[in-house]
């Protein structure tokens, strides 16, 4: 029973000791383990798994054999040290190891089992220090054997305690061939199966041992080591058999490879996008404040409100853009910060829902007009006497919030020990709230801001005393920035579109103010946008060849001849001509194309309780925009060119500026991409407007330039691209039909042009109808031709052979009916 719970608990060591990765044990020592009688209360050592069986007395130190005194149950020693039973020396020593642990330490160096004061394999303690307890024993064989452990591993003391901590164990009978040290074990061998379903042995090499290897050497800069794959050493072979070699490529999303460049300086500078480009709230001035307010309401009522209000779930008629697939009517939004009755709750949905969109896209074209104006013109601003004299028009608040963070950090920057926390100055803030409810809670959030119920009419205001009044005129209101989101689409009627931006041009500081206009990023929200500018363009601004109009049909004005004043379109256009997205002028039924831009930003979690969202906390904002400057001209003061030879040398780059020395080149006479970039393998696809005037699609290959293809690849919607392209073509524009026919009405149309052709070949009217057919025969009768490396999508394929199709039964039918 000694020799069978022995031989167990050598089962568990060497277990463990395969676990750890050491060395196994030769079979012999096994049948010395297994002859040993060993103390229960002892552990057992693995430190003699070295010895062998042929180990002889004379081989042992002389200090073991001459001091050590042994007795022993089953047989005494003999008077010789040469007649010493080894196993006997061995057993008698295991006895008394906690006795003899200094003796055993010299011993095992003697016999060359340590070296210095590391032990070498095989020899690791499997108690890992801890001191014997029956406890310890116990969790090591659970560990090891799990619920099905060998007989004789565990005695009845450490056997209860299994079972009081996990349980009955399946006692296993100990075999002889379990016993054996699997050191002549096969070495492992991989298979794969064939195509005839046999299964064939494959080579693999194994990783070596540590301490074979050689030192690791990091290096920061060597790029990381590939591992050949099977295909990769596939292509190799047939590479080096042709005398090629392999030419690795690799690509963005695919990518560019991290070798590239950095952007370029023109690149960065013609951003178009905030810094972070993902808005987040700021919590001290926007969402902690709203948060406090509405935190008295009811939330379902805050969202029952806002969503009978805004069309329901989703809030498709607040500053959300739905997307076209759900084909909803592109109402105006019914809340407007001039209308004198709103209540509560309507002022709360205000603030909840209109809040985060308006101050998010306001941001977005604050930051793109700080850029394009430049350092010293906010500076400028901030520096003033008083400091700048910024109103929000129709925001509700959220643009002069938009605006004090712009003017933040700008002046933290201006003053770089300015306090966290500290006064900054903002200048003057005016907004415009017609409610007492949406005043007091704008007044909430904003300190130092006067509150107007109604914007001044200077349109019909005189100018000048007159015979019937000969008072003296009432100083004029002037702002430096006027913000005015989403109040163009809620005037049912055009001209009241006019009357109202004119109004607003009126309100600026004729030396340098600007006026921000912004709409939902959806076809008439662009159209406003678009007519607005055309307006300010025919009448207010002076352009080369365009300085003055005629104005014949208002009679209070002596002169029907009126001079325009200085001024110019600071974004998103970089020309002063026809918009080519807005020609012809006016609303057209089925429009495609259309200029607009988008912004994200981090819902609140107010605006996510209103609209139920749960897969996602942002949004991208779209919206149509146009900042202009009233009394300032750059395009004169700077030289800055908008013509077709400033997009000619746009198209040939400015990517080596300092080389060439262009001296015509500005952020205003680059082209702006108004599409996302479509981005293929090897090259880059643009949509710009062009300072031209015009759409045109720049293709930006990997064989142009490096620098120009990273930048490319990394640029975004509303960047201006400022590092040219290799090709260049017209972008074909859907802009609808301005006769309000759309895509049913052209159906029908057409339909009834088929019905009309049958009903003339039945009534016999051939003259026409042959006329007709050899229009159609001359145009679409012929296939085309393709001409020779010409690439015909399949889309055009499709549709010249439907047409060939359509005209092949009309000259049938005309045949039959001749």
């Amino acid at each position: 029973m000694r020799a069978a719970g022995s031989n167990a608990r050598g089962l568990l060591w060497l277990s463990v000791s395969r676990a750890a990765g050491l060395r196994r044990v030769s079979g012999a020592a096994s049948s010395i383990t297994q002859q040993a009688s060993v103390a229960r209360s002892q552990r057992p050592s693995p430190r003699l798994s070295n010895l062998t069986a042929n180990t002889t007395p004379s081989q042992l130190p002389s200090s073991w054999v001459s001091t050590q005194r042994f007795s022993s149950t089953a047989a005494a020693p003999s008077d010789s040290p040469s007649e010493t039973d080894p196993v006997e020396a061995i057993n008698i020593l295991i006895e008394r190891i906690n006795e003899n642990d200094d003796a055993m330490a010299q011993l095992m160096q003697d016999l060359e089992l340590i070296e210095g004061d590391e032990v070498v394999e095989g020899s690791e303690d499997p108690f890992d220090g801890q001191e014997y307890t029956p406890e310890v024993w116990v969790e090591m064989v659970r560990q090891q054997f799990g619920d099905a452990i060998p007989d004789g591993v565990l005695n009845e003391e450490e056997m209860q305690l299994f079972i009081r901590l996990y349980g009955q164990p399946v006692i296993q009978e100990l075999n002889e061939e379990t016993a054996e040290v699997e050191s002549d074990r096969e070495p492992d061998r991989l298979f794969r199966e064939d195509r005839q379903g046999r299964w064939e042995e494959i080579e693999y090499q194994q990783n070596a041992e540590a301490e074979d290897e050689p030192p690791v050497v990091y290096d920061m800069d060597a790029a990381p080591e590939e591992v050949e794959t099977i295909a990769m050493r596939r292509t190799r072979e047939v590479a080096e058999q042709l005398g090629g070699e392999i030419m690795m490529e690799q690509f963005e999303n695919e990518a560019v490879p991290d070798s590239a460049p950095r952007a370029h300086p023109l690149t960065r500078e013609g951003k178009f996008t905030t810094d972070p480009s993902t808005i987040h709230l700021p919590k001290n001035t926007v969402t902690g404040p709203i948060s406090v307010i509405l935190s008295g309401f009811s939330n379902k009522h805050i969202s029952d409100t806002a969503r009978r209000l805004f069309g329901g779930p989703g809030l498709p008629h607040s500053t959300t853009t739905p997307p076209p697939r759900a084909q909803l009517p592109q109402l105006p939004i019914p809340l407007h910060a001039s209308q004198h009755h709103m209540g509560e709750m309507e002022a709360n949905a205000y603030i909840a829902a209109l809040y985060p969109g308006i101050y998010a896209s306001t941001l977005s074209v604050l930051a793109e007009v700080r850029k394009r104006m430049g350092t010293d013109w906010i500076r400028r601003l901030i520096s003033q006497e008083g400091g700048p004299n910024v109103l929000d028009a129709s925001g509700g608040g959220a643009g002069i919030l938009a605006w004090r963070d712009i003017a933040r950090a700008e002046y933290e920057v201006m003053v770089p020990d300015h306090p966290e926390g500290g006064p900054v100055p903002y200048g003057r803030s005016t907004v415009l709230t017609g409610s007492d409810a949406l005043r007091l809670r704008a007044s909430a959030m904003l300190d130092n801001t006067s509150f107007l119920p109604r914007l001044p009419d200077y349109i019909h205001a005189r100018e000048k005393p007159t015979l019937e009044d000969q008072r003296a005129v009432q100083k004029r209101k002037q702002f430096d920035i006027v913000i005015a989101p989403h109040t163009l689409l809620g005037f049912d009627e055009e001209y009241q579109r006019k009357e109202h931006v004119q109004n607003l041009w009126q309100l600026l500081n004729p030396n340098g103010g600007i006026l921000i206009l912004l709409e939902k990023g959806r076809q008439k929200g662009f159209e406003a946008i678009a007519g607005a500018r055309d307006m300010l363009l025919r009448r207010h601004i002076a352009s080369p060849g365009s300085t003055e109009y005629g104005n014949s049909l208002d009679s209070s004005i002596e002169s029907p001849i009126i001079i325009k004043e200085p001024g110019m379109i600071i974004a998103p256009c970089t020309n002063h001509a026809t918009c080519p997205m807005h020609n012809p002028a006016g609303p057209t039924k089925g429009r495609r194309d259309y200029c607009h831009f988008e912004q994200r930003y981090i819902r609140p979690a107010f605006l996510q309780r209103i609209m139920g969202a749960k897969d996602r906390n942002h949004e991208d904002v779209k919206f149509s925009y146009l900042a202009v400057q009233r009394g300032v001209d750059m395009r004169q003061e700077q030289g800055i060119r908008q013509d077709a030879e400033s997009t000619d040398s746009a198209f040939e780059g400015f990517e080596h500026l300092d080389e060439s020395g262009h001296a015509d080149y500005h952020p205003l006479s680059l082209p702006r991409a108004v599409y996302p970039p479509i981005k293929r393998r090897g090259h880059v696809i643009l949509d710009l407007c062009t300072p031209a005037g015009k759409i045109e699609r720049w293709t930006v290959p990997r064989s142009y330039s490096r620098q120009a293809y990273r930048d490319a690849r990394k640029s975004n919607w509303g960047d201006l691209w400022a590092l040219g392209a290799k090709t260049r073509i017209p972008r074909k524009l859907n802009l609808g039909d301005k006769h309000g026919e759309g895509k049913k009405e052209r159906l029908a149309r057409r339909a009834a042009a088929k019905a009309g052709s049958r009903e003339m070949a039945e009534e016999g009217d051939f003259d026409q109808l042959e006329a007709e057919q050899d229009d159609v025969d001359d145009e679409t009768v012929e296939a085309p031709v393709r001409k020779r490396g010409q690439k015909i999508p399949s889309w055009k394929k499709h549709a010249d052979k439907k047409k060939l199709r359509q005209s092949v039964k009309l000259r049938d039918a005309a045949e039959d009916a001749l």
